[in-house]
Parts: C-alpha cells; structure tokens; sequence
C-alpha cells in the first residue's frame, strides 16, 4: 500500500484515515510504504510517524531529498515494494473496503491484467469513468455508503482501458518486475502513458473496475500550492501547463514526432504507437531519498 504526498497535511490525513479503517477489512501480511515528496517542511513526516505510531501493520517512511513528482514517486515505491500486488492512492483520496475489494477481485480475475483503476467523481483522462454521488458529501460514512452502493451495482464489472492513468490504481506486481519502471525523462506527466503502452506491447491489459468507487478531491497538491504560497488558480495551472508540455514534448520525441505539436490537453488516439519499436523494460531510476 502506498500513499505518495506533497504537503497538502489535512488531506493526508483524510487519506491515511481512510486506507485504516479499510486495511482493517484485509486481514493478512500487507505493509505500507508512505513517500513525502520533498515537502516544504517536516510536518508531512511527522503525520506519516504518528500514523506507523498508531497501526500494526510494517510501515516505511521515505523523505525525497529533492522533488520527485509523480515520476519520481513512483519509482521509488516501485523498486521498494515486496507484495505481490501494489496499490497505489493519491493522498487527495478516501478509499473504502468496497473499492479496495472490487480492484483486488477484478485483478484476480485474468494473469494478463496489468493494472486496475477504479471510478470516482474526478478521473483524470477518463470522464466515461467519472461517478458522481447524487448527493453531498457529508463525510466519510457518506462515502462508504455510495462506495457500498456502486460495489453492490457492478460487482466485479470491468472495461478495458486504451491508456493508463495513474492516480487510485492496483498493479501486479510480475507485470512491474516484466516492464521495470517509469521512464525518469518524464517529470510528472505522461510517464503512465508511456507505461501503460510499454504494458500493451508486452501483451497486458489495462481494465477500470466499475464497481470500484472512492471519493478524490481532485487536484489536492494544486490547490494546497495556490493557499500554502497564495498564488492564484490561474497561475499554478499555467506553471503546471508549462510542465505538461515539457513532457508531452519527451513523449513525441520518444514515440511519435508526428504527434501534435502542442499539448491539447485532451486524450489522444494512441493506437498506432502499440507496435512501434520501443523497448518495454525500463531500468529503475529512482531519486535519492532518505528512510525516516
């Protein structure tokens, strides 16, 4: 289990309240690995100690002595993790006994599944995903009863996805040992499509779990910036459109430069590229951390 984070303290530990009363419902060996992405200061850490302070489970705290984003995060828990399956959630997230459970059955379901994502009511790159609860949101009882819900709906239910986007996802962990890791060129963005489609060539499958529902805030570490450093929303994303770009530029160059040449912010047909020669292993390149 791993919960990468960014300062952004209230959500975290929203997050990490969630993911205990939800392990409590899976018993059996399990470890949690927490990454603080070179916060702004130690209180992320502090609430990362006061959580292993407080569960039974193993848990390892990773401090990265510069930022690592997304890539970087990932890459870290990828080369450290031990279990058979390795989930990853966005510290902007609640998760529930019924979303874990519906990942871990439709994972189990086929070996040629790689990764598993589930719904929620803000699903980067994937709206036919978005679920939207009919009703406010009150608090955590609210969001495990719509959870409950949408499990007891679909059940084990799954499509195939065209791309992977990473943010709530379940992966096997002899399909991560197959592919390695993420492709360190890329900062923080477009890294999950360059896996995913290294993942298709290799003869794995991409799949949504519709009966998988949590409650994401959506862009947590975005609006944490804007107040932390009280700069405005049009700002950051302007920033964050910058980055985007950089790495969209990575991407062309490494797969297609007849792609467009600008980022559209839209999801691209990427059909063509699954049989372009591109190697599938990707060495692990982690940034330097520090166990706490």
């Amino acid at each position: 289990m791993v919960v990468p984070a960014r300062d952004s303290a209230a959500l975290t530990r929203l997050c990490l309240g969630s993911l205990v009363f939800t392990l409590r419902s899976f018993p059996g060996s399990l470890e949690v690995l927490l990454v603080d992405d070179h916060s702004s200061d130690d209180s992320l850490c502090r609430i990362f100690e006061d959580f292993r302070g407080k569960v039974a489970w193993p848990v390892r705290i990773y401090r990265l002595t510069r930022r690592g984003h997304y890539t970087g995060v990932f890459n870290v828990a990828l080369a450290r993790s031990l279990g058979e399956r390795i989930f990853f959630l966005s510290n902007d997230m609640q998760v529930t006994p019924f979303f874990l459970n519906a990942m871990l059955g439709v994972l189990g379901l086929a070996d040629d599944i790689a990764c598993v994502r589930g719904t929620s009511q803000y699903t980067d790159s994937f709206p036919e995903h978005r679920v939207v609860p009919p009703f406010p949101q009150r608090g955590y009882e609210d969001i495990l009863a719509f959870s409950a819900y949408v499990s007891a709906h679909h059940g084990l239910a799954y499509v195939e996805d065209c791309l992977f986007s990473g943010d709530a996802v379940l992966l096997r962990a002899s399909a991560v040992a197959h592919l390695g890791g993420f492709d360190p060129q890329f900062f923080g963005y477009y890294s999950d499509f360059d896996y995913g489609l290294r993942a298709q060539r290799a003869g794995y499958r991409l799949v949504c779990a519709k009966g998988a529902w949590l409650h994401h805030e959506g862009a947590g570490h975005v609006k944490d910036e804007c107040a932390r450093q009280q700069l405005s929303w049009e700002s950051v994303l302007a920033h964050r459109n910058q980055l985007i770009q950089a790495d969209y530029d990575r991407f062309r160059a490494k797969w297609d430069p007849d792609l467009p040449a600008r980022h559209l912010g839209v999801r691209y047909d990427f059909d063509h590229l699954r049989s372009r020669p591109i190697p599938e292993f990707c060495p692990f390149a982690t940034p330097d951390c520090q166990e706490v």
